[in-house]
């Protein structure tokens, strides 16, 4: 536990760049993603707009990475009957590839395009409805962390850093 509020410590007082750096890296990780990433950084104190754009292309460029390769190994593997599968197109057709994107928080942006692409979706679609929802998510989640930081400034009994 040292270690890790050593690291954070460090981190806090490090160069602008580094922190810029590690709000990336976070947001690529798959289940961390720019929904873990800009609350991090804001808590922190970096900067919200900056940290919000870093979080947001960060989390698009691994998801459009992870696009292109599931549609390379769809290609290849062509369509299984599984049990998993049927799962999978039972969800994509009750919420359609625009649900999925927007459900990304919850379920994992990488998850959701996964679904999509295995249920048929078009590359080019997924894509483009993956960095609307990426998109939105940060800057909605960027908004609320905002001024919610900024609001426990004017209520110091509930603020658990001072």
């Amino acid at each position: 536990m040292e270690t890790f509020q050593n690291l954070l410590i460090t981190l806090i007082e490090a160069d602008t760049w580094i922190q810029y750096l590690s709000v990336f890296v976070i947001s690529i990780v798959p289940f961390f993603e720019s929904y873990v990433a800009v609350p991090i950084g804001i808590l922190f104190g970096f900067p919200s707009i900056p940290v919000i754009l870093i979080a947001a292309i960060a989390n698009w460029l691994s998801v459009m990475v992870f696009i292109w390769l599931i549609a390379k190994f769809r290609k290849s593997n062509g369509k299984k009957s599984t049990k998993r599968y049927a799962r999978a197109q039972g969800i994509f057709n009750k919420y359609g590839v625009a649900g999925l994107s927007f459900a990304g928080p919850i379920i994992c942006y990488h998850v959701c395009a996964a679904i999509s692409i295995a249920s048929g979706a078009e590359k080019s679609y997924v894509s483009l409805w993956q960095g609307i929802a990426i998109g939105t998510w940060s800057i909605a989640l960027g908004i609320a962390f905002h001024y919610g930081i900024n609001l426990l400034e004017y209520i110091p009994n509930l603020n658990p850093f001072s």
